[in-house]
């Protein structure tokens, strides 16, 4: 504060190459968990993660949010995604300010390099109580649930709604479970009213989440993620079991310190909702 300054260390980067085209029942969130689980909450500590090859550039922008979210989870310093098409057409209109993309360095050296087939993965989550216990969704299939979280800033964008109520629509069935909707911004809350979602015929997300028995769509905040006090929307004040599209599964992380909460995608949710249990979304999608 008194010199006006910050001491920032230029962070080294690992590089995390995912090739391969991705599947139908995969998303980014599954992407990042199963790094997580490779490297550890730790093995990025004040490191760089930069993700690149064929699969990466053919992921949305929230879709690369979702990836640049959640480095932090791994001890990560920032996230990066070489710029290209996908994000110079998601500025247009968001800016007026000249810029110039900034890539790695044809020579550059990395402190480490990870690849992944990516059409090899399949569906996991994150099991109580670290982001980096990861196992395969159809291995957890008999973890009873009491509850579904689909929001965050990590998995409350509008492509995750849209990603759950695809789910939703594929079965035509009714949740078993309460299931909080949270939306991450206003933006996002007009699309979840106002967005067909392909495939419906029209219907909107809050008009497929209705005909599914979900909780209404909440107000854009924080909500359940972080906690907060007792009557915080969708808080675990009971130590219930949730599946959740959110960050961080630490105990008493939403809630209740002995409440269990398993990270997974939205298309991962939404099928546990469905079913009572942790769910490969596979059963609902072909």
């Amino acid at each position: 504060m008194g010199t006006g300054k910050a001491l920032l260390k230029v962070p080294p980067t690992i590089r995390f190459v995912l090739d391969g085209e991705m599947p139908p029942y995969l998303l980014a969130k599954d992407l990042i968990l199963q790094i997580i689980g490779e490297i550890s909450v730790s093995g990025a500590t004040y490191r760089s993660m930069e993700f690149v090859g064929s699969t990466i550039e053919s992921l949305t922008m929230e879709e690369r949010m979702t990836l640049c979210n959640m480095v932090i989870e791994a001890g990560g310093k920032n996230g990066v995604v070489p710029a290209d098409e996908t994000t110079f057409k998601y500025l247009e209109g968001k800016t007026s300010v000249e810029y110039e993309p900034v890539y790695s360095d044809a020579q550059a050296r990395f402190y480490s390099d990870y690849r992944f087939d990516v059409s090899k993965l399949e569906p996991v989550v994150a099991k109580p109580h670290s982001p980096d216990n990861r196992a395969l969704a159809r291995e957890c299939k008999d973890v009873k649930i009491d509850r579904v979280y689909i929001g965050s800033c990590t998995g409350g964008k509008t492509e995750d709604f849209i990603a759950a109520a695809k789910v939703f629509l594929a079965s035509g069935k009714k949740v078993k479970v309460p299931t909080f909707l949270v939306p991450a911004t206003q933006k996002v809350w007009m699309d979840v009213y106002s967005l067909p979602v392909p495939g419906s015929g029209g219907k909107t997300c809050s008009q497929i989440f209705e005909e599914a028995g979900c909780d209404t769509p909440a107000s854009p905040n924080c909500g359940a993620c972080l906690g907060g006090p007792r009557d915080t929307y969708a808080r675990m004040n009971e130590p219930t079991v949730c599946v959740s599209t959110t960050n961080r599964n630490f105990p008493g992380r939403m809630g209740h310190k002995e409440g269990q909460i398993y990270l997974a995608s939205p298309f991962t949710a939404a099928a546990s909702a469905l079913t009572g249990y942790v769910t490969d979304p596979r059963d609902f999608l072909s």
